[in-house]
């Protein structure tokens, strides 16, 4: 489903952004607050690249655990 798709529909439509950690921080934190946030029901999660980009194999890594 593409993100147009959830405004057609009419509605309030919440979204959310997860800004990557740094690299020091562990990534179980994150997933666990994602984890605690999908009970709000978002109609989409967004996952930002860090500044620079610094923090791109990070981000891949929690899309592609959020689109599981």
């Amino acid at each position: 489903m593409k993100i147009i798709d959830l405004y057609r529909r009419g509605g309030v439509v919440l979204s959310l952004e997860v800004f990557p950690p740094k690299i020091d921080y562990p990534l179980e934190t994150i997933f666990q607050t994602i984890s605690e946030l999908t009970k709000l029901q978002p109609g989409f999660i967004s996952v930002t690249y860090g500044a620079g980009g610094s923090s791109r194999v990070r981000t891949v890594e929690i899309a592609s655990r959020i689109k599981k």
